[in-house]
């Protein structure tokens, strides 16, 4: 019998042997427990940051637009200097209809668009800031303007936190859309310069809700184009004649018809260009605003704004 069980063991023995070692039991690890609780409370914190700061920027829209709602409302006609028409020259003004833009004079005559301003944009920030000369904003079109009529019309405005915080917020949209213009004069060729900027003021329109679809006028002249993207006219009448054929944009008596957005916002090569969280404040405001609720004074981002 001892014999039997002896070899009993020893059989068994060699199929352990055979056939390796059974599975170890290793003891479990637990994770530090602070760690997942710092790492929700990070999160939470974070959104609730970025919900204040939208609730900031949003106060501040409501504020700025009752301000513009009560203050008189001024027209002025197409190609006029918005400073030498009515005394507009230290004024803040809101646009409700019509194009202006910015421009630059050089010695030797020629002139530089710097910057196109749509129905809701502001005008004068930097007028009043010292940044830029209001004489140098030129009406495109007809245009009609809300204004404060005041020296110290900002000073009032930057006295209520959110205010100051939107109006903040405002000129970072717009130095964004500065970037944008530079960076495609200085990297993109003649088509993506003006796959750019259709793509811009599409965007803007959309989003402020004063177009619905692909189509909406364009008040700007060859020329004008030219000065805009740092392209001669000929250059200008040449890829918009390209751009026809080939059924992406096409322009025709100031009438702009996207036809093909994805291939035009492959030429504009807008993609990465504005931050996500800037794009998710900006939709934040963007979508419950209406154009004659003070929707125009949300400049749109760059894709992504103003």
């Amino acid at each position: 019998m001892v014999r039997q069980g002896e070899e009993g063991a020893s059989s068994h023995s060699r199929a352990n042997r055979a056939h390796g070692p059974g599975p170890r039991h290793l003891p479990e690890t637990k994770a530090p427990s602070g760690a997942g609780c710092s790492t929700a409370s990070a999160g939470s914190e974070d959104l609730s940051s970025r919900e204040l700061l939208r609730g900031e920027l949003a106060l501040g829209r409501r504020t700025l637009s009752a301000r513009f709602q009560c203050s008189p409302r001024c027209s002025v006609g197409p190609n006029k200097l918005l400073a030498t028409s009515g005394g507009l020259g230290n004024a803040l003004c809101r646009v409700q209809a019509g194009w202006a833009c910015q421009f630059r004079e050089f010695a030797n005559g020629r002139r530089a668009i710097i910057d196109v301003y749509l129905p809701g944009d502001l005008i004068g920030l930097d007028a009043i800031l010292r940044t830029r000369r209001s004489e140098e904003v030129l009406t495109l079109t007809s245009v009609t303007i809300e204004v404060v009529n005041a020296e110290n019309a900002l000073i009032d405005l930057m006295a209520s936190q959110p205010t100051a915080l939107y109006i903040a917020w405002l000129l970072g949209q717009r130095q964004q859309r500065a970037d944008r213009l530079l960076s495609a004069v200085q990297c993109l060729d003649a088509r993506g310069r003006l796959a750019t900027m259709v793509l811009d003021f599409h965007t803007r329109l959309l989003r402020r809700r004063f177009i619905t679809g692909s189509t909406y006028n364009l008040p700007l002249t060859q020329p004008q184009i030219g000065s805009y993207l740092g392209l001669t006219v000929v250059h200008v009448n040449r890829v918009l004649r390209s751009l026809r054929a080939e059924r992406i944009v096409q322009i025709e008596k100031n009438c702009v018809t996207v036809l093909d957005l994805v291939r035009l916002t492959s030429l504009a090569q807008t993609r990465g260009m504005v931050s996500s969280s800037a794009e998710n404040i900006g939709r934040s405001l963007t979508e419950t605003a209406r154009p004659n609720s003070g929707a125009g004074l949300m400049p749109p981002l760059a894709t992504g704004g103003d």
